[in-house]
């Protein structure tokens, strides 16, 4: 059994293998669709670090999904497309399914 430091490496190790196919599969949508895009990844809450991302590179809007989850669920959860609204300093398109 793996143990300690050995264990956090793993699991950072298949979370970047994750995150890599995901972005693959994104970019060869893109493609298909043929749109341009960027992806990055940040670490933190989501909804501040989409905020920050949005600054930096100086997007004119942000599109955040949404699950619909109910008024007390997130009042209890949090939403990122809540806290985007709020917080961000450009136009945000909230879509649904």
């Amino acid at each position: 059994m793996i143990s300690g430091p050995a264990v956090v490496d793993q699991l950072l190790k298949e979370l970047s293998e994750k995150v890599k196919a995901l972005e693959s599969k994104y970019k060869q949508k893109m493609q298909g669709l043929k749109l341009s895009g960027k992806f990055r990844t940040g670490q933190g809450k989501p909804g501040e670090v989409l905020c920050k991302f949005a600054e930096e590179e100086k997007a004119s809007l942000v599109i955040v999904g949404t699950r619909g989850l109910g008024k007390i669920r997130r009042t209890f959860l949090g939403s990122v497309s809540d806290y985007v609204i709020h917080h961000c300093h450009v136009p945000v398109l909230v879509c649904r399914h």
